[in-house]
């Protein structure tokens, strides 16, 4: 009876010992992603040190001093691999990368490695996926061992030729390469078209319930990269544009990621702000302002973020002075949970005339300028009793290849201006509004968001806070991304009083 008993107990504790690990639950690893930072600029640079940072143990104890939860760690693997087969990556920039993994789980904070800045997948990813996943086999089995703490991240903004069909082919393939050794680590999948909320609809998730989807987010963009030197037309985002907090400043970002929402309750998918911040050429006040009022509300609305980033153009710590910008921090790990910054207040008054002409199509589509400016983008447009009707037969490669426009607009240095329009769709989908200025500033823009419409006729806005003026100003919206109907009626472009 006692052998019996022994044999059971012995075959218990094997089985306790040999069970399978629990599967790790992505929404428990999102929601300890928490708050996170970037080490950017560092290790996705071409060669670390190029572009000013070199990592240092002790940022990772900052860090973690400062109250955030994890770090991400931008990675650029394709400058340190051999270009024949077998594709090895260099040992000595291996040995890096683990001792940066190490150091942040040694100061307690969760990790998230990625491929960053991969050039050559981005412009020919049919000739460049094979050393690609070559890549990740290798990353894949060396970190196989890692604790939870340890996320992956396949690919940094996917853009160019990497186009969404292209992007949900490569993904689906790193993801099985992932898996072969990493059967139950947490992995994030961004969004192709610079990794931004406008290809969410075109995304297709593999069925993988240990998926994180991550976005980035830098609206309005004439705020968050004002004076940036490193974009194609730095003369088309000058600074000065500030970030007041006003209701329609806030309202613009809640629109925005409605369709955020959609997608991740539809797919059951958590949700990570994988990069935000604000460059350094904007005013620290509304630096502050935008920053906190974001990630109080990623953190409303359950997703971790990662702010970009620590120590350089968009940075909250200076390594020469080795100091924070208290006001940054503070906007990020506040001391306390209050979320008064989340209420909207009050609309601001509009005024003044009304500068849009025919913004209800009672005269047809008179004054207003539809086209598809590059194939294959195909539409048909007509006014159906009294409301716009966008047919598009054939969608463009980027959304501005088909569009409606109104221009020659003044818009004048110094004042606001908010823009309305109803709009609804035969289907869920996305379209783009945007107000710039026309051939006049090479169509510098002034302010844009996507919007996610559906069959229910629903009201949107867009605000405009203008730094110089423009007699060639244009409202702009875009439809390409996707096939289907657009209505559009009411549409209205009005100053408003002073900011709040």
């Amino acid at each position: 009876m006692h052998l019996v008993k022994s044999c059971l107990i012995m075959l218990l504790l094997l089985l306790i010992v040999n069970r399978p690990a629990l599967a790790l639950d992505a929404f428990e690893i999102n929601q300890k992603l928490g708050r996170g930072i970037n080490l950017g600029d560092a290790l996705e640079a071409p060669r670390e040190g190029e572009w000013g940072v070199r990592l240092r143990a002790d940022y990772f104890r900052l860090i973690a001093e400062q109250g955030f939860d994890s770090v991400r760690i931008p990675i650029r693997w394709s400058t340190h691999a051999k270009r024949g087969k077998p594709y090895k990556i260099n040992a000595t920039f291996f040995s890096r990368v683990d001792w940066a993994i190490e150091n942040a789980l040694q100061n307690g904070l969760y990790v998230i490695i990625n491929f960053h800045h991969y050039e050559k997948v981005y412009a020919n990813p049919e000739k460049e996926s094979k050393r690609f996943l070559a890549l990740w086999e290798q990353v894949a089995r060396r970190y196989k061992d890692y604790p939870e703490n340890l996320v992956f991240e396949i690919l940094n903004e996917p853009k160019a030729k990497l186009t969404p069909e292209r992007w949900n082919i490569l993904l689906a393939e790193a993801l099985a390469v992932i898996r072969k050794e990493n059967a139950e680590r947490i992995v994030m999948i961004g969004t192709a078209d610079w990794g931004g909320l406008g290809a969410l609809s075109k995304l297709r998730l593999p069925a993988d319930d240990r998926l994180i989807l991550t976005i980035h987010y830098y609206n309005p963009f004439p705020f968050t990269h004002q004076g940036a030197e490193w974009v194609e037309n730095p003369s088309s985002l000058p600074v000065g544009v500030t970030w007041n907090g006003s209701y329609y400043e806030k309202k613009a970002i809640i629109n925005e990621f409605k369709p955020l929402f959609h997608y991740a309750r539809e797919h059951n998918v958590p949700v990570n702000i994988g990069e935000f911040g604000a460059y350094s050429k904007a005013d620290l006040k509304s630096r502050a302002l935008w920053t906190a009022y974001c990630a109080r509300f990623f953190e409303n609305s359950g997703f971790s973020w990662h702010y970009w980033e620590f120590c350089s153009g968009f940075g909250i710590y200076n390594p020469k002075t080795r100091r924070f910008y208290d006001e940054l921090v503070t906007a990020l790990v506040p001391k306390d949970n209050d979320h008064s910054i989340l209420e909207l207040g009050d609309p601001a008054t509009e005024c003044g005339r009304e500068l849009l002409r025919n913004g209800d199509f009672s005269a047809s589509d008179t004054h207003w300028i539809s086209g598809a400016w590059q194939a294959p983008a195909r539409f048909d447009a007509e006014v159906v009793d009294g409301e716009f009707v966008m047919n598009v037969q054939k969608a463009g490669i980027n959304p501005w290849h088909i569009q409606l426009i109104q221009d020659s607009l003044t818009l004048k240095k110094g004042e606001s201006y908010v823009l309305k329009f109803e709009a609804r769709a035969d289907r869920r989908r996305t379209i783009s509004a945007s107000i710039d200025g026309g051939a006049e500033t090479n169509f510098t823009s002034y302010a844009g968001c996507s919007v996610e419409l559906t069959p229910e006729t629903d009201t949107y806005f867009l605000l405009v806070n203008m730094n110089k003026t423009i007699d060639s100003g244009r409202v702009v919206f875009s439809f390409a991304g996707t096939t289907g109907l657009v209505y559009m009626d009411n549409i209205s472009l009005r100053r408003i009083d002073e900011m709040q």
